[in-house]
């Protein structure tokens, strides 16, 4: 996805409740895994860029960072570890037939929420 600041997001959005309000918001749709993002809301400064990823929308070509994979997809895939397995989730997500280099795969992190697991690289 494209970077954000919590600033633009109050901004653009509209958003009630100020920037407390936004940041419980968004720590509530990161725990069931409707959103991704790898900052400290709590330690993030207002206008600092940062990457934001939705499980509907595809990220965009320039960030190809983060992709989700459905928790139901996630559990058999725990039984194998199979990095190659994920690759239909990351073309999905991205609406691409590409593959990133096999070093992509190697390097990704994982967060485990209720509905989605999301796969990212840590160092980017």
């Amino acid at each position: 996805m494209k970077t954000l600041t919590l600033y633009d997001i109050l901004n653009r959005t509209k958003f009630n409740g100020g920037s407390l309000h936004l940041k419980h918001y968004l720590l509530r749709k990161k725990r069931l895994g409707l959103l991704f993002y790898k900052e400290t809301l709590s330690t993030l400064p207002f206008e600092q860029p940062f990457e934001i990823y939705y499980y509907a929308t595809k990220g965009t070509i320039e960030y190809q960072h983060a992709f989700p994979v459905p928790i139901n997809d996630y559990k058999p895939w725990m039984k194998k570890k199979n990095v190659h397995d994920l690759l239909p989730f990351f073309q999905s997500y991205y609406e691409t037939s590409n593959s990133p280099d096999d070093q992509y795969f190697q390097n990704l992190s994982h967060f485990k929420a209720e509905r989605f697991v999301w796969f990212y690289q840590n160092e980017v």
